[in-house]
């Protein structure tokens, strides 16, 4: 995989890289007309945007399946990706577990760019 799992949450927990994934979340979304807000706080960046992201997926899930996959394709997310599992990691539902995945493909969006932009200089 071109990113390990240890740079995925190394990069969880740098401004740049979780303004970048904020930025792109907000945008993929709001094609979809929904709204996503970011106070700015790195700190709690995962849970502010995982809770706003989950009401969004759990409504989409029972009334609009069409517009999810749509999302899902945006994203570049594949139903694939959505059956692996990690063992470490435990959702109460089906929302949250699809809420997590887009965030950490988001994130890996960002840091595929930004990889390239930089081997471009």
């Amino acid at each position: 995989e071109l990113i390990s799992r240890q740079e995925l949450e190394k990069s969880k927990r740098e401004e740049k890289f979780v303004l970048l994934t904020a930025q792109q979340v907000k945008k993929d979304f709001a094609m979809f007309g929904m709204e996503v807000n970011f106070s700015g706080n790195i700190s709690f960046a995962y849970n502010e945007l995982f809770q706003q992201l989950n009401v969004h997926i759990e409504t989409l899930l029972n009334t609009n399946y069409e517009k999810l996959k749509s999302l899902l394709y945006q994203i570049d997310l594949s139903e694939k990706e959505l059956t692996k599992t990690d063992p470490d990691l435990h959702f109460a539902s089906i929302s949250e577990l699809v809420t997590h995945k887009i965030l950490e493909r988001e994130l890996k969006k960002v840091l595929i760019r930004t990889y390239f932009k930089e081997k471009e200089k």
